[in-house]
């Protein structure tokens, strides 16, 4: 894009014409914004920060900002991912108002109006705009020239789409000055005491080396038992670990639709007939536009380039212009190939230009006539080394000349742009030959009849359920269906096997109305997917049910138990013991060495702590036992040495980690002090 935003900017257009292309109205349509209201109300709560509610009214002004603006900066967004992204910014942005900002400025923070001026316009940029893509020059950096133009054309602009634009950007660069102060204020909060500096260069520089023996715990013990008691003990010390959103267990058939052997069929066919045409016409361009389900491409490629196609590649490289390859079948497609032009083209090409109107065609031509023989450089304009991928993506593909012309000086009309090059081309690399191919693509696509066979199976389905889980689970057995189990979805939940947007789905298993045992109707997801949903457990927001959370506890205390026993049980077997050797070889195992065990160490045992600490704190000479996580050690610290390894730096490196930690969970912790709910699922 960098090549035609030069070659733009060279007719004269200002950078600040450029945003005002993709400007759409600003303005709130009331009518639109009340219906949407009325719709949610009788529940029209998005969610809620700090006690306070936050009205779906609320949420759709905030989130038509965003969507303009997204226009506004040269958008579309049309896509689901690109509306959830938008939805997101628009949360965070309440977020903020109404919990980030007031916790901030109560802590005394602030940003004035000439540091605001600094950030906008002065000397201390703010990173929003340095990001922002209509500030940049025809290289992609940022330009403040670009900046000043467009805060200078706001009074100018009838509409006030700029001022708009500008306020959002402003308020954006406020928050980010604030939310950096913030951060900046909890960094400084992490002081490293002379105690503590200390004692970590004392953790840091003992070291031990180490002669140990490991008894691996068994998987399983089934002597460990876990009474209810012990359950409930755990569950009621640990509670807060078993909290959790509202939640649903589903059972889900599915159906996707995909084309019949008819359909291939008859898709082969149309696709035969075609392909006669193909052969003889003299206008490839035209006929691939209007019959090929895939665009005609101008690339000319290498050899090297079409190997991925190797059934293309040899016969647009060893048969003539004219030729057409054989039939490919794609997954659920048929293609062929013909050959369009070849030519010996270079990779690139060092280009200068001029341009004339179209209208002066006279004045082109004596202008490259007076430039045959000794080109004068300050006559022309530096494009660059081009090649054929920046002007494909530039839309030039007319100056695909550049490549192979013979001349050094030439003229090229492109009619799009009401327009003639004057091109000078000094320098190209070595020519390679490539060829140009045209592609006859057909997709076999399901048809009518598909889609009515695959939804009268579905429906057929739906109906014999008849709303009831028993039905559910009776019919899937006798039509040896595959039933598609989730556990725990909850209301965000946008994803459904290949569905990316099963929204309807979702929001039917969430419904007020919907109860454990119910079995959906048919919903039909992206025009392809037939679901059939049953619900089989439903859990309101809060703490697990002890029952359920039973399971989780019972293993992590069995495990618990079971390294206590055979901690127990190798103490006993190494009673009397005195060498590692002889405990080795009563417990069937080696003598392992551990070099430079330290208590700040991260290097060994990863995955067993327990053995390092215990290392810690361990007297030289004497045999040892510790419980690990994953079974017993049995240990003797041979020597302790200190060292001068683990320096200040490095002390001050770990605050610093744990700093960037603290700043990373800064808005999750501001967020669970505020009870943020988040109700958005229910009306998107």
């Amino acid at each position: 894009m960098a090549v035609l935003e030069k070659i733009r900017v060279k007719f004269g257009i200002l950078i600040t014409v450029l945003v005002a292309l993709a400007l759409l109205s600003f303005i709130l349509d009331p009518q639109t914004l009340r219906s949407a209201a009325d719709r949610f109300s009788s529940d029209n709560k998005v969610g809620s920060m700090n006690g306070k509610s936050v009205s779906y009214k609320e949420f759709y002004e905030q989130l038509n900002t965003y969507t303009e603006i997204a226009k506004m900066m040269g958008q579309n967004p049309s896509t689901e991912e690109q509306q959830s992204q938008l939805r997101d910014a628009a949360w965070q942005s309440i977020f903020e108002n109404n919990v980030f900002i007031p916790k901030a400025t109560s802590a005394g923070l602030a940003v004035g109006e000439e540091e605001m001026l600094d950030l906008t316009q002065g000397g201390d940029i703010s990173p929003v705009l340095l990001q922002q893509g209509i500030f940049n020059d025809q290289s992609g950096a940022f330009s403040r020239e670009a900046l000043v133009n467009f805060v200078q054309s706001i009074d100018a602009d009838e509409t006030g789409q700029y001022a708009g634009l500008w306020s959002f950007l402003e308020e954006n660069v406020y928050r980010e000055r604030l939310f950096s102060k913030y951060a900046s204020l909890l960094e400084k909060s992490e002081v490293l005491t002379d105690l503590e500096k200390s004692r970590m260069l004392a953790e840091g520089n003992i070291t031990a080396d180490v002669d140990f023996v490991f008894a691996p715990m068994a998987y399983a013990d089934t002597t460990v038992t876990v009474s209810s008691d012990e359950i409930r003990k755990y569950y009621n010390d640990h509670k807060e670990q078993y909290k959790q959103p509202a939640n649903r267990d589903i059972e889900y058939v599915m159906w996707e639709v995909v084309p019949s052997a008819q359909d291939f069929a008859d898709t082969k066919e149309e696709f035969d007939a075609l392909l006669e045409e193909f052969t003889t016409t003299d206008n490839l361009k035209s006929f691939v536009t209007l019959h090929s389900d895939s665009k005609f491409n101008p690339y000319f490629f290498t050899e090297e380039q079409l190997s991925a196609r190797p059934e293309f590649a040899e016969t647009a490289f060893h048969q003539p212009v004219g030729t057409v390859s054989e039939t490919v079948t794609d997954d659920n497609a048929y293609a062929a190939m013909r050959v369009n032009a070849v030519r010996n083209m270079a990779d690139s090409a060092h280009v200068y230009y001029k341009v004339f109107p179209l209208s002066q065609e006279a004045d082109a031509d004596a202008f490259v006539a007076a430039q045959l023989r000794k080109p004068e450089v300050s006559e022309f304009t530096e494009l660059g080394w081009v090649t054929q991928d920046g002007l494909l993506a530039s839309n030039l593909n007319d100056l695909n000349e550049v490549f192979d012309n013979p001349q050094k000086v030439f003229k090229v009309k492109i009619s799009g742009n009401q327009a003639i090059f004057a091109l000078y081309v000094p320098e190209r690399t070595k020519p390679l030959k490539k060829v140009q191919i045209a592609t006859l693509y057909k997709n076999v696509l399901p048809s009518d009849d598909t889609y009515r066979d695959f939804q009268m199976k579905a429906v057929e389905f739906a109906d014999a359920c008849d709303g009831k889980l028993a039905n559910f689970q009776k019919l899937v057995q006798e039509q040896d269906l595959p039933v598609i189990p989730i556990n725990n979805m909850v209301q965000a939940n946008r994803r459904i096997g290949p569905a990316d947007n099963a929204r309807e789905v979702v929001s039917w298993v969430f419904d007020k109305k919907t109860k454990a045992g119910d079995v959906s109707d048919l919903k039909i997801v992206d025009n392809k997917y037939y679901f059939v949903t049953a619900v089989t457990k439903t859990r309101k927001e809060g703490y697990m049910d002890v029952q359920e959370a039973a399971n989780q506890i019972r293993t992590l205390l069995s495990a618990e138990k079971s390294v206590d026993k055979k901690l127990a049980e190798v103490r006993t077997q190494i009673a009397g013991m005195t060498s590692l050797e002889q405990i080795a070889e009563a417990l069937g195992t080696t003598v392992s060495h551990a070099p430079g065990l330290s208590f700040g160490s991260s290097q060994y045992n990863q995955n067993d702590p327990a053995f390092i600490g215990a290392v810690a704190s361990a007297p030289e000479g004497a045999i040892q036992t510790a419980a690990g996580t994953i079974g017993v050690y049995v240990f003797q610290v041979l020597e302790r040495n200190t060292g001068s390894f683990f320096s200040e730096a490095d002390a001050a490196t770990q605050v610093a980690r744990k700093a960037s930690y603290h700043n990373n969970i800064l808005q999750r912790v501001i967020a669970n002090e505020a009870d943020i709910k988040d109700n958005r699922a229910r009306f998107f």
